[in-house]
C-alpha cells in the first residue's frame, strides 16, 4: 500500500510535536496533537506508543493498555521494548502483578509461557 508523502510528513511532524508535549508532562496536548491523524502508515507503532504513555499519565489504564499492545505488535522486535516496558509499568500501577511480570519479560526479550 502506497502512502501519500504529504500524509507521512504530517504524521512525522505531529509525532515530534506530541513527543515534546509528553516530555513536558502535557498529556492532554499530546492526545490532542495525535487526534485525527488518519492513515498512520509506518508510524502506527510510534503513534500508539505515545498515545499509551499519554493515556497512562491520565490514569486511563484500559485505553493505555490497548494503545501499548498495538504499539508492541506494530513495532519491529528491537524497537518494541519501550512499549512492553511501558505496559509493564502500567500493569504494575493498575495492580496487575502477573501482567507486569509478563510484559517485563517480553521487554527483556524472554517470553513467559501462558498459564493453562
Amino acid at each position: 500500500m502506497a502512502f501519500d508523502n504529504r500524509q507521512l510528513y504530517r504524521v512525522a511532524h505531529r509525532l515530534r510535536e506530541a513527543s515534546g508535549y509528553l516530555e513536558l508532562g502535557m498529556s492532554q496536548q499530546t492526545l490532542d496533537c495525535l487526534e485525527g491523524l488518519g492513515e498512520l502508515g509506518p508510524f502506527e507503532g510510534e503513534v500508539n506508543l505515545l498515545l499509551g504513555e499519554a493515556y497512562g499519565a491520565q490514569e486511563r489504564f484500559e485505553e493505555a493498555a490497548a494503545s501499548l499492545k498495538t504499539a508492541a505488535r506494530a513495532l519491529p522486535p528491537p524497537h518494541r521494548r519501550p512499549a512492553f516496558l511501558a505496559l509493564s509499568m502500567l500493569y504494575r500501577e493498575a495492580g496487575d502483578t502477573h501482567g507486569a511480570i509478563q510484559a517485563l519479560a517480553r521487554a527483556r526479550g524472554a517470553g513467559l509461557p501462558k498459564p493453562k
